[in-house]
């Protein structure tokens, strides 16, 4: 059977009646007026997430393309139509293009990608009756309930006792942490230090960075005062009980290209975090992977749930940009399916209606990623990790899976290592 025959058969197993009825009867007078259903997004096809930004913006055509066909099947005339605007990975910019989204009558944004753009614009979406829907802002303090932001992953308290309790296992009882100094950074910091306490482990004093997009990066300072933290933790607990974790994104590459300059810096392991995990220009640079590989670099990111769905989207996305897609790219498929059946569902469009709709659909929707159920602060309540790593096989760098952290609500979380 071909991919499209059965996608199609997976379709209408599972967009089934819910879908249909809101059709019938949920739609207002106010909603019929409407030519069209009109969402926007905010994706960072540039700048330095735009790995991520290109595999969810592939993501989302192929979502697009499959709800206006099944609103054709079903016999609704109007279509979905998304308005897609690039952040840069710049929360100026980010607000800047909401401010447009704003201007062409958009209500609901699939977005922003960043928890750093989410935090800019959050402000500007509530002020002007904006439902914000990221596929991908973790950052803890954005957990916020009763707001005009909904996060259709987990929040990075799960993410820090996940890094927290890999080190842990592995034998290390002290981190020097180097962070992206952003609300995501910050935050991730401080879950991950939180856990890594409680295990009982010593969190020394680490180091913060900036980024802008207007400078060249350079990281010889902070990269200096790091080396030199690590000498003098190494000295007090032994190379083999030291680690760094670093929270970045794509500058992650100028980061490990700059280290191999300070020679204490690959005498200890490194771990990373979701900002990092399966980065395709990390392993497009062969200095920079190869310094991944010597440090081991494990990267948590948020499972993916294996099914043959997610295995068909994955595998439409493949063939578009010629390589494997993160999980973030296949949670905005599914935001953008909750995203049009809350619009639909919602009526007038009032803020309140449309974010009743939204926790509603959420609450019935399994999709490729599978079931999207929201916790008090709308953010996604349930979720395991996934443990990525650089390898080098056959003369070329690939990130491989190595470990999964699975989440129990009663018991501590338990690493399962992949063979």
């Amino acid at each position: 059977m071909k991919i499209s025959e059965r996608w199609q058969a997976i379709k209408y197993r599972v967009f089934t009646a819910t879908l249909i009825l809101l059709l019938v009867t949920s739609i207002g007078l106010s909603a019929c007026a409407e030519k069209e259903i009109v969402i926007g997004a905010l994706l960072p096809i540039t700048g330095d997430l735009s790995s991520a930004g290109e595999s969810a913006n592939t993501s989302l055509e192929i979502a697009v393309k499959d709800i206006n066909g099944y609103l054709s099947e079903v016999g609704f005339e109007k279509r979905l139509r998304l308005i897609v605007e690039d952040t840069e990975t710049n929360p100026e910019v980010a607000l800047e293009r909401l401010k447009y989204l704003k201007a062409e009558g958009v209500r609901v944004v699939i977005g922003p990608g960043s928890s750093a753009e989410v935090n800019e614009v959050k402000e500007y979406a509530e002020e002007n009756d904006i439902l914000l829907i990221s596929h991908s802002s973790t950052a803890t303090p954005l957990a916020i309930s009763g707001d005009n932001v909904f996060r259709f992953v987990p929040d990075d308290t799960l993410q820090g006792e996940a890094i927290a309790r890999l080190m842990w296992e592995e034998g290390y009882k002290a981190f020097v942490p180097m962070w992206r100094d952003d609300v995501w950074g910050g935050g991730l910091f401080e879950a991950t230090k939180s856990s890594f306490v409680k295990l009982g482990g010593i969190v020394i004093d680490g180091v913060s960075y900036t980024t802008t997009p207007s400078t060249p990066e350079d990281f010889s300072v902070e990269l200096e005062s790091l080396n030199s933290k690590i000498d003098h933790t190494i000295a007090q607990y032994d190379v083999d009980s030291v680690a760094v974790h670093l929270m970045a994104f794509q500058e992650v590459v100028t980061i490990f290209n700059q280290a191999q300059n300070y020679p204490n810096l690959a005498k200890v392991k490194w771990y990373g975090s979701d900002g990092t995990a399966v980065n395709q220009e990390l392993i497009s640079n062969e200095q920079a992977a190869q310094f991944a590989v010597r440090v081991g670099y494990p990267n948590p990111i948020v499972s993916e749930v294996l099914t043959e769905k997610s295995e068909l989207i994955k595998q439409q996305i493949r063939e578009k940009i010629e390589r494997d897609p993160d999980v973030y790219s296949l949670v905005a498929y599914d935001a953008l399916w909750v995203a049009t059946k809350a619009y639909l569902a919602a009526g007038e469009k009032t803020p309140d209606a449309l974010k009743k709709a939204v926790r509603q659909e959420a609450k019935q929707y399994t999709g490729v990623t599978g079931w999207a159920f929201l916790n008090e602060a709308g953010d996604r309540k349930f979720g395991n990790y996934d443990f990525w790593t650089v390898l080098e096989e056959n003369g070329t760098f690939q990130w491989k899976r190595v470990a999964i952290y699975r989440i129990d609500p009663i018991l501590p979380g338990k690493v399962i290592y992949i063979r």
